[in-house]
Parts: structure tokens; C-alpha cells; sequence
């Protein structure tokens, strides 16, 4: 069973990622403003940054 920051988190991400999406921001990587790829969306719709930028992470 997730715990309540678990799930807190997660709900906090899919708020920001409605925030992108009102501003059209959504598909749009946060550091460099790229692309996301349609396959990092579709395994993981809150992903913020492209794949160059979680290298590095």
C-alpha cells in the first residue's frame, strides 16, 4: 500500500502537470524547453524533462 507522501507526491505532480498543460507548457521539457518524447509521456505522463537532462540527473 502507497504511504500518504507517496501519494501526496504524486498528486502534487499531476497538479503541476495540469498547470503545464493550461499554460501549453506540458510537452515541453522544464530545463531546455524540448521536446518530451511521446514514449518517456506515455510510460511516465508526469516526466518534466527530456531524456538529455535525466542523463544527468
Amino acid at each position: 500500500m502507497p504511504s500518504l507522501v507517496s501519494i501526496e507526491a504524486t498528486l502534487d505532480g499531476v497538479e503541476r502537470a495540469l498547470e503545464r498543460l493550461r499554460q501549453g507548457d506540458y510537452r515541453r521539457c522544464v530545463e531546455c524547453g524540448g521536446p518530451l518524447e511521446d514514449a518517456d509521456l506515455e510510460r511516465d505522463p508526469l516526466v518534466v524533462t527530456c531524456a538529455a537532462h535525466r542523463a544527468r540527473d
